[in-house]
């Protein structure tokens, strides 16, 4: 995309010219970029992430973020905002480093079996936290997903970006992979998505 001074002699310029190009005004500048056909083809790849970044959004929902209630937001907030790089906002490098891993389907395969299947004695309290935080299933529809993601699946998403990016809150529970995770380390991750830090 390229940034233009007095476009087409004008100080501003909007809309399509022919099928070449569009001009438009993006964060305070003036720029133009080559025209592209808006589609939408809703094949299987799209459908695989779009059902990752809603996993990733939902998560990112049931953090207390900062306001009245929590004036810093909550632990895991805080967490995440000393984490992120200075460039960038703490809740899209949350879903950019979740997705850095997850957006193969053979990455993403192996955090489902890891989920569901590699932590059989706790299975239970990630779907447990993952619903007294409010997440629900995802449930494939013909437009957007491709398949179901459970509550429990989505939390151990969110558990897995963190272990990756190794946060650091009071509890420290993050330099181990999530699926080690004892029940009392998953009850204080999900924990930190409501708590002070």
């Amino acid at each position: 995309m390229a940034k233009v001074e007095g476009p087409l002699f004008s100080l501003e310029a909007r809309g399509k010219i022919g099928n070449v190009m569009v001009h438009f005004p993006w964060k305070g500048r003036n720029v133009v970029r080559k025209w592209l056909k808006p589609t939408n083809p809703r094949d299987i790849d799209q459908k695989i992430i779009r059902q990752k970044m809603a996993g990733y959004g939902k998560c990112l929902g049931a953090m207390v973020t900062p306001g009245t209630v929590l004036p810093n937001g909550s632990a895991s907030v805080v967490a995440w905002k000393v984490k992120t790089p200075a460039a960038q906002i703490w809740n899209a490098y949350f879903s950019k480093k979740g997705m850095d891993y997850t957006k193969s389907d053979s990455n993403f395969t192996s955090v489902l079996s890891a989920a569901l299947f590699g932590c059989d004695a706790t299975s239970d309290i990630w779907a447990e936290c993952a619903t007294s935080l409010g997440l629900d299933t995802l449930l494939s529809t013909a437009d957007a997903f491709a398949t179901d993601i459970s509550p429990e699946l989505q939390l151990f998403m969110a558990a897995h970006a963190a272990y990756s990016v190794e946060l650091s809150t009071a509890t420290d529970i993050y330099s181990s992979f999530p699926s080690t995770w004892t029940t009392a380390q998953i009850s204080q991750f999900a924990t930190d998505f409501t708590a002070a830090y």
